[in-house]
C-alpha cells in the first residue's frame, strides 16, 4: 500500500482493553501484517520507478517531451487528486476493510494487462501503448487512493502512534533493501544482452505485479477493528464542504504549509527529466535506467535513516527543512552540469555521476513526506478536522505533480528555439527557485506543538 497518509480520523482511539493478553496478540499480529504489507509493496514499486524506468518506457516510445511528462507526472497525480473525493466516499464508515481489499484487487490488475499488452503487440502502435501506460499508471493510482484512506484509517485504530511509526519506517527500509535487488534485477533485464524491446519491459511489469499481490494477500489477514458508535455519530457531525472552508479560512499557519509545499513541490518538474536529459545529451543505454534506479533506492534506504533520526531529535519541522534543503540542491546540481560544458564533454563519467546523487536525493526526499509534511499536518489538525486537513494537503499536493507536464510544454517549445543545453538549463534554474522560496517559507513555520496551543 503506498505510504502517504490520507485519513486518520481515529488517530487517537485506541482497541479496547478489556482482554490484554488477546488485544497484544492481535496488535503483533497485524503489525506484522502491516510490516509485510510496506515490504512487498515497496519492492513492487521498485520495478516501476515512475523517474526512471516508466519515462524510460515513454521515451522509448515517443520523443514528445509533454507525453514523456504526463508519464512521469501520472502516478503521483492520479493518487492524489482524487483524495477528497476518495475521503467522501470511505468517511463515516463502520468498516474500512471492504474498501481496502476490493479496490486493491480491481487496480492491481492493471500491471498484468499492461504487460500482456506489450508482449503481446510488440509495444504497436506506440503511440497508442504510451496512452495504454498512462491508463494503466492511472487506473492502478484511483483504486490505491481508496484503498489507501481506509489502509491508513484502519492502521490508525489498530496501532498505537509509536507503533505506527516503528511499523512504517522499519517496513520502508526493509522494502528498500529488497528494492536494491529489484533495481539490479532491472538493470540486467534492460541490458543490451538482456531481453529484447519491449519484452524487457514486459518482464519487469510482471514482477511489479507479483510484488503487489503479494501485498495484496498479506493485507487480507488484517484483523479489522470497526469504529464504535461514538466515533461513528463523530464522523458525520457538521458540513464536509463547510470543515474545508474553514480550515483554509481560520488558519493561516495551514496555509504557510500548503505553499511551501506547493513550492517545494515543483521539483517534480525537473525530476521526470533527469534521466531523459542525461541519457539523450551522452547517449547513454537503456541499461543505465537499472543504475540510476539504484541510485534512487539506495537514496530511499539512507532517506529512511536520515530523515527518522532527525525527526526523532527535531520532529517533522526538522523533516520539512532538511527535505526542502535537498529538493533545493538536486534542480541546483543539475543546472551546474547543464551550463558546465566540460562535464558534458571532457569529463562525462563525472556528470553521469552527479545525476545518480541527484537520483539519490530524489530518492531520500520520498521518503520524507511520511515523517515530514505530513506528520506536520496530523500534528496541526484539531481532531475534528484531520481528515479535511490531510485530504486537501495531499489534493493540493498532487497540482505540484502535474508540474512535468507544464515542463515537457516548456522543453518543446524552447528546444528548437534556444537548444536543448539552454531550455533544460532554464527549466532547472526555475525549479530551483521555486523551491528556494518555499524553503525560505518553511523557515517562518511554528513547531506544530506550538502551532495548535
Amino acid at each position: 500500500m503506498a505510504v502517504q497518509p490520507s485519513i486518520e480520523i481515529a488517530a487517537s482511539t485506541t482497541p479496547s482493553t478489556s482482554s490484554p493478553p488477546a488485544v497484544s496478540m492481535d496488535a503483533r499480529r497485524n503489525v506484522l501484517v502491516f510490516m509485510g504489507d510496506a515490504i512487498t509493496f515497496s519492492t513492487g514499486m521498485s520495478f516501476i520507478p515512475a523517474t526512471t524506468v516508466l519515462v524510460g518506457l515513454a521515451s522509448a516510445l515517443t520523443a514528445d517531451k509533454v507525453l514523456i511528462g504526463v508519464v512521469a507526472m501520472s502516478w503521483s497525480v492520479a493518487w492524489l487528486i482524487p483524495q477528497l473525493v476518495a475521503a467522501r466516499l470511505v468517511h463515516g464508515k463502520r468498516r474500512q476493510k471492504p474498501y481496502l481489499i476490493i479496490p486493491s484487487i480491481i487496480g492491481r490488475q492493471t500491471m498484468l494487462l499492461f504487460a500482456l499488452w506489450l508482449a503481446l503487440t510488440g509495444a504497436q502502435p506506440p503511440l497508442l501503448t504510451v496512452w495504454l501506460l498512462i491508463g494503466a499508471v492511472v487506473a492502478f493510482n484511483i483504486n490505491d487512493a481508496i484503498a489507501g484512506l481506509s489502509y491508513w484509517d484502519m492502521m490508525s485504530r489498530l496501532l498505537t502512534p509509536r507503533q505506527r511509526g516503528r511499523t512504517i519506517a522499519t517496513g520502508q527500509f526493509i522494502g528498500s533493501l529488497a528494492g536494491v535487488g529489484a533495481a539490479l534485477i532491472v538493470e540486467r533485464v534492460l541490458a543490451p544482452g538482456g531481453l529484447p524491446f519491449p519484452m524487457n519491459y514486459a518482464l519487469i511489469f510482471v514482477f511489479a505485479w507479483l510484488g503487489f499481490i503479494a501485498s495484496l494477500v498479506i493485507i487480507g489477514f488484517l484483523q479489522e477493528n470497526p469504529m464504535t458508535d461514538e466515533t461513528l455519530a463523530q464522523s458525520h457531525a457538521g458540513s464536509f464542504i463547510t470543515h474545508i472552508r474553514e480550515a483554509l479560512h481560520s488558519d493561516e499557519v495551514y496555509r504557510r504549509l500548503l505553499a511551501v509545499r506547493l513550492l517545494t513541490g515543483v521539483e517534480n518538474m525537473t525530476a521526470a527529466f533527469y534521466v531523459v536529459y542525461i541519457m539523450d545529451r551522452l547517449a547513454l543505454p537503456d541499461s543505465v535506467i537499472g543504475v540510476y534506479s539504484v541510485a534512487y533506492i539506495i537514496g530511499g534506504i539512507v532517506g529512511v535513516a536520515l530523515f527518522g533520526a532527525l525527526s526523532d531529535r527535531r520532529g517533522p519541522l526538522g523533516v520539512i527543512r532538511a527535505s526542502s534543503c535537498l529538493q533545493f540542491l538536486a534542480p541546483l546540481a543539475a543546472l551546474g552540469v547543464a551550463i558546465w560544458p566540460g562535464l558534458l564533454g571532457s569529463a562525462p563519467t563525472v556528470a553521469v555521476i552527479i545525476f545518480a546523487v541527484i537520483l539519490a536525493i530524489d530518492g531520500a526526499i520520498g521518503r520524507s513526506t511520511m515523517l515530514g509534511f505530513s506528520s506536520y499536518t496530523l500534528d496541526r489538525a484539531p481532531d475534528r478536522r484531520r481528515a479535511i486537513y490531510v485530504g486537501v494537503f495531499n489534493t493540493l499536493g498532487g497540482l505540484a505533480a502535474m508540474t512535468p507536464v507544464l515542463g515537457g510544454i516548456f522543453l518543446d517549445r524552447t528546444v528548437s528555439a534556444l537548444g536543448s543545453t539552454a531550455a533544460y538549463a532554464l527549466m532547472f534554474g526555475a525549479a530551483a527557485l521555486c523551491v528556494g522560496v518555499g524553503l525560505l517559507i518553511s523557515l517562518t513555520l511554528p513547531r506544530p506543538e506550538m502551532a495548535r496551543g
